[in-house]
């Protein structure tokens, strides 16, 4: 057993998307892996193209300029406010890193689990965005999903 002033979490999975929930989420895990003296993942899942979307169509009908651009856009994005939120961590003094990865079509949750357990995550730090009772029974919730199948504790963030 570790002694008394072991840390508790030495690896902390944010997963982010762009949201002021979550940028809110990144707050509170800078400030848990400053205490816990722990590393910070933070963490994008560029979402996988919808057939059903226009983009997904255009996609199935051989417009491939288009998907690639869609995702280099959303790649850019999320790379812009995670360089923030990184430069919020080194201020704090916290070592982040960050990854950026294509959904491989498992789903955001299976890529956020399957994450933290190859990559002995302690803990995930996540936001939940406000959704009505009735829509979480109809679409459910990543952030619901990832508590029901991550590998360690998941901190939710309102």
């Amino acid at each position: 057993m570790a002694g008394a002033d072991a840390p508790l979490f030495k690896k902390i999975l944010v997963p982010l998307d762009g949201s002021p929930v979550s940028k809110k989420a990144a707050k509170h895990a800078i400030h848990l892996a400053q205490v816990e003296n722990a590393k910070l993942v933070l963490m994008h899942v560029v979402e996988d193209i919808k057939q059903g979307g226009a983009i997904g169509l255009q996609a199935k009908y051989g417009n491939v300029k288009l998907v690639e651009g869609f995702k280099k856009a959303r790649t850019k994005a999320a790379e812009k406010w995670i360089t923030d939120i990184k430069s919020q961590a080194d201020k704090a003094g916290v070592k982040a890193t960050s990854e950026i990865v294509p959904d491989d079509g498992t789903s955001e949750v299976g890529m956020i689990t399957s994450y933290a357990k190859k990559n002995d995550v302690d803990l995930i730090v996540m936001g939940k965005k406000g959704q009505s009772k009735f829509r979480q029974l109809l679409v459910g919730s990543v952030t619901n999903a990832v508590i029901h199948h991550a590998p360690c504790p998941v901190l939710v963030v309102r």
